[in-house]
């Protein structure tokens, strides 16, 4: 009797991996409801310019409809961007302006973007996380080359208090943005002729807020 009882157990051990396994394989077939995401790494409402809004892109497999929802860090609802909204096949995008719920301005800090698919029957954190940085950055001059001849080149080394571009302004006018997001770094740029230059510095962060410019630094290039 002992011995059938265990016969039993086993066959019903083996049924039920082999349904496991079986459920698993199909899953693996099926294709997955969102294809592929975008969230943007960080944006900032007070800007003004095109970071001003968080981009959410998304593709899906077949048409659903969808609610978004932007969690804080501790996994709580802050916003809903989108109800019951009805998405096709293929990309699509959306936005979060930075607001909670209620319309008031959310905190600066980090965000997780959930969506839930009704047809699919099933909800998604999107791997990438939104920054909202409202803050501007703060660029300080070390160095430069205050002395030229025409055909040389203004080195100029800076330093930010974030992750920043520097942008470089030539007698009040923005003529060139760097590409560097180190918070120590150099740019160049080169005078067109001999006079005398005002130069000032300004961070510009990942989430396009554009922070004071520094004081005036004079180059002056010598024929």
């Amino acid at each position: 009797m002992r011995r059938h009882a265990a016969t039993i157990v086993v066959l019903a051990l083996l049924i039920g991996t082999a349904v496991a396994f079986a459920e698993t394989e199909r899953l693996k077939l099926q294709a997955t409801p969102i294809e592929e995401s975008f969230v943007q790494p960080a944006f900032s409402p007070a800007c003004g310019c095109a970071t001003s809004k968080a981009a959410i892109r998304v593709r899906l497999h077949r048409a659903d409809t969808a609610t978004v929802r932007i969690l804080n860090a501790d996994g709580k609802t802050v916003a809903v961007p989108v109800e019951g909204r009805r998405l096709p096949s293929g990309r699509s995008k959306l936005e979060w302006d930075g607001r909670d719920s209620s319309g008031a301005a959310a905190p600066d800090g980090v965000y997780h973007v959930e969506v839930r698919l009704a047809r699919a029957g099933r909800t998604f954190q999107l791997p990438s996380q939104i920054a909202l940085d409202t803050v501007p950055p703060l660029a300080r001059l070390v160095s430069y080359t205050a002395r030229l001849r025409p055909g040389q080149r203004v080195r100029v080394f800076y330093r930010v208090s974030e992750p920043a571009h520097a942008v470089l302004y030539v007698n009040g006018k923005r003529v060139a943005v760097t590409h560097s997001q180190l918070r120590a770094a150099r740019l160049q740029w080169q005078p067109r002729g001999p006079g005398r230059y005002r130069l000032q510095l300004a961070g510009l962060d990942l989430a396009g807020n554009l922070g004071q410019r520094t004081p005036v630094f004079v180059v002056r290039v010598t024929s």
